[in-house]
C-alpha cells in the first residue's frame, strides 16, 4: 500500500510541475493572426463607353475577424471616380470603388485594369485580385 502511494504523490507532482510550467511568465502567449484571403473581384458592368463608370468590389474575408485595408491600384486607363489624372493608388477601408476609364485610353477598344490588395492591421500579410474591363471609346 505504500508504494501507491509514493507512485501517486509523484504522479501529483508531475502533474503540478507540468501546470506551473505552461503558465511561466517567460513564454508569452501570441495569438495567432491569420492573413485575409481576397476571394475575388467583381465588377458590374465589364465594359465602358465614353462617360461611363462600373463599381468594382473586393471580396475578402478574415478568419480573425479583424478589420480590413484595401489597397487599390491601377495604371491610368482606370481612374477612381472625381480624379482625372493619373494613375489609381488609394488605401481605404471601403471593399468597393467606382472607377472610370482614364486618360491614357487611346484605342477604339481598350482594356483597362484594377487590382485590389486586401490586409489586416495586425501585420498579416496581403492577398490580392484583379479584374479586367473593356473600355469603348
Amino acid at each position: 500500500m505504500r508504494s501507491r502511494s509514493i507512485g501517486t504523490v509523484a504522479v501529483a507532482a508531475i502533474a503540478v510541475m507540468l501546470a506551473g510550467a505552461s503558465c511561466d511568465p517567460a513564454i508569452p502567449l501570441v495569438p495567432t493572426n491569420h492573413d485575409p484571403v481576397a476571394t475575388g473581384l467583381t465588377v458590374f458592368p465589364t465594359t465602358l463607353g465614353v462617360g461611363d463608370s462600373a463599381i468594382v468590389v473586393c471580396n475578402a474575408t478574415d478568419v480573425d475577424g479583424d478589420t480590413l485595408m484595401y489597397d487599390w491600384s491601377s495604371d491610368c486607363r482606370m481612374l477612381k471616380t472625381g480624379h482625372v489624372t493619373g494613375d489609381l493608388t488609394i488605401s481605404t477601408f471601403d471593399h468597393a470603388l467606382v472607377v472610370h476609364a482614364g486618360p491614357c485610353n487611346r484605342a477604339p477598344t481598350d482594356t483597362g485594369w484594377v487590382r485590389c490588395f486586401v490586409r489586416d492591421l495586425r501585420g498579416g500579410g496581403a492577398d490580392a485580385g484583379l479584374v479586367r474591363i473593356v473600355v469603348r471609346q
